[in-house]
């Protein structure tokens, strides 16, 4: 076979053996060179190879000794060869390891990522060089796989129905694996296994692929409303997954999508959109906080969930959804919040029960409030005859009227406590009845 056959070969291996392997982003150029590379290094037995030419002091010894598609066509060959390409590079990987051990300002993130593309470089190198043996299997000469067994290993058996280099039948390779290297570019891009979720675009493999997922993600769909039977096609953003439907956010809704009843959209075709856009998500701690306060903390756009803690006996009033997923549901004293959006919130009431309850509170604190200025006019006026002297008194008051009117401003001073004591009671009942928040949320955006 001749050079851009083994480069094509090379490329389209290496993405498919990293992509099999879980190594995704395989299309760096230093990949693509390096698969290259591998794919024609074992011709440098050829002086007439492009290699060869290059290295044509290595070339002539090897030629000489070997012979063409000998040592350098054999599994030993690939292992000497990876060994050779190989050690530089982990040496030196080691090298900056212990620099940057020694304080010469190399950061953890740069090893990383040089390590990580060490590892690729020289599987890349490998890959390529195994791709050229097994594609000069399908070669009228074969390769001398298990050199130096003289045995030469092909495919098929049959010699008509292997090609010569440079044939006809070398140009439909070409061309057949020129497209099939093409389509590895996605599954090298986004890793075997979502290549094909994606292929199978269904919302099983939806769910399972969101799951590996750290940044905001979209699903394009096919469906209908189970509900209303109309017919809905469009992108949402996947927010979570619950059971075995993905919950989504649809023109400013949250809904369920799956291929399951219970859904609110029924859809069997669907598939995830990736992004770069990472989840910010905020926590927020609140205590008696109010709703107006909570509002001005949420963004544009951002969704709320979490528990939400309400003063004992309230109830809250809940629009309600055209969906059967609930964003916001009321269990005793806790408001539970399930991606609840700032519009949802807004419209949250107090039922009319408690509302009356409210209004009576505030009846009962004015009355009471009325009772304690009666009382305290009483007390003022006992006071004053108080206040006169003995002489006074006796010339105005007999004893028992004096006596009289003493135990009777004590009982006004006690009606007067007990008084205040319930005014602070209705108070406190007001206050906590207020609408108010406390607890935790966090803030998705």
């Amino acid at each position: 076979m001749l050079t851009p056959t083994h480069s094509v070969f090379g490329i389209f291996l290496t993405l498919i053996v990293l992509a099999v392997f879980g190594v995704q982003s395989g299309l760096h150029w230093s990949i693509f060179a390096l698969a290259i590379l591998g794919a024609i290094a074992p011709d440098i037995d050829h002086p007439k190879s492009m290699i060869g030419r290059i290295f044509k002091s290595v070339s002539l010894p090897i030629e000489r000794k070997f012979g063409h598609r000998s040592v350098t066509h054999s599994f030993i060959g690939l292992l000497f060869a990876t060994l050779i390409f190989g050690l530089p590079i982990l040496l030196g990987n080691w090298g900056l390891r212990i620099l940057s051990n020694f304080g010469f300002g190399i950061s953890d993130f740069s090893l990383s990522y040089i390590e990580s593309f060490a590892t690729r470089w020289i599987a890349a190198f490998s890959i390529g060089y195994l791709s050229h043996l097994l594609l000069d299997m399908f070669n009228r000469r074969g390769s001398q796989m298990f050199w130096p067994n003289p045995n030469r290993d092909v495919i098929p058996r049959n010699p008509k129905l292997r090609s010569e280099s440079g044939s006809r039948v070398e140009i439909v390779i070409f061309v057949i694996l020129l497209s099939l290297m093409f389509l590895a570019f996605p599954i090298s891009k986004y890793g075997l296994i979502s290549s094909l979720r994606w292929f199978l675009a269904t919302p099983g493999s939806a769910i399972e692929e969101f799951k590996t997922l750290n940044n905001h993600a979209y699903l394009e769909f096919d469906g209908v409303f189970k509900d209303r039977k109309e017919n809905v096609k469009g992108e949402a953003e996947i927010l979570d997954v619950d059971y075995k439907c993905l919950v989504i956010l649809y023109k400013g809704d949250i809904y369920t999508l799956s291929d399951q009843l219970a859904a609110d959209i029924l859809a069997s075709h669907v598939r995830v959109k990736k992004t770069n856009i990472p989840i910010k998500i905020e926590r927020k701690e609140f205590i008696n906080m109010t709703r107006e306060y909570l509002l001005s903390q949420i963004p544009k756009g951002a969704l709320i969930s979490g528990t939400i803690h309400l003063p004992e006996g309230m109830d809250i009033k809940i629009s309600p959804s055209s969906s059967a997923y609930k964003t916001i549901e009321q269990k005793g004293n806790d408001l539970i919040l399930h991606y609840s959006t700032k519009g949802q919130i807004e419209k949250l009431g107090l039922t009319k029960s408690f509302e009356i309850q409210r209004r009576k509170d505030l009846a009962e604190l004015s009355k009471l409030q009325a009772e304690a200025i009666k009382t305290q006019k009483q007390i003022t006026k006992i006071n004053k005859i108080e206040g006169l002297t003995q002489l006074g008194r006796e010339l105005l008051l007999d004893m028992d009227k004096t006596e009289k009117q003493e135990q009777q401003l004590i009982d006004l001073n006690n009606k007067l406590e007990e008084i205040n004591i319930k005014r602070e009671e209705v108070k406190l009942k007001i206050h906590g009845n207020k609408f108010i928040f406390s607890g935790e949320v966090y803030i998705r955006q």
